[in-house]
């Protein structure tokens, strides 16, 4: 049974302007935390239902990390979802939501639905190991696109 993680955060953007930065995967780069490192971005361009990126990261530094995802939802301005082809889930389902409060601010919400295994293990570090990770991962994120609002 998969897990869900959830957080939000409230933008000094519109809704507009925020579902064009996470569209892009080249922006990864300016909201990823110095532990991880991209080594390769492979993408065909901006989010388009079915169009797929290729990630290679390393995280803390040395551990390689791999992903296949493919966009599975894109629907401007207030919804894009992305899940996960290959990599080391079994289930990975990131989703943005992007609610207008104005022409000048929106709220972000994040929820990814996720799955490190299948068997009780796989369960206890996805609700441990992968939710902690993810609470700090999501907070650093949300930081770094709260101050790119800022500036945009």
């Amino acid at each position: 049974m998969p897990s869900i993680f959830y957080t939000s955060t409230p933008l000094a953007a519109s809704a507009e302007t925020m579902f064009g930065f996470h569209s892009d995967p080249h922006n990864l780069t300016k909201v990823m935390p110095a532990t991880l490192t991209l080594i390769s971005l492979k993408t065909d361009g901006p989010a388009q239902e079915g169009r797929l990126i290729e990630l290679h990261c390393r995280d803390w530094w040395i551990i390689p990390m791999r992903w296949t995802c493919r966009w599975k939802t894109v629907q401007p301005p207030h919804l894009l979802v992305d899940e996960i082809v290959k990599g080391p889930f079994t289930v990975f389902i990131h989703e943005h939501r992007f609610q207008e409060i104005d022409s000048t601010c929106c709220i972000m919400h994040d929820t990814v639905t996720y799955q490190w295994g299948r068997s009780w293990w796989g369960r206890f570090v996805s609700e441990t190991g992968v939710r902690l990770y993810l609470t700090f991962l999501f907070k650093y994120r949300h930081y770094r696109t709260r101050r790119w609002a800022l500036e945009a």
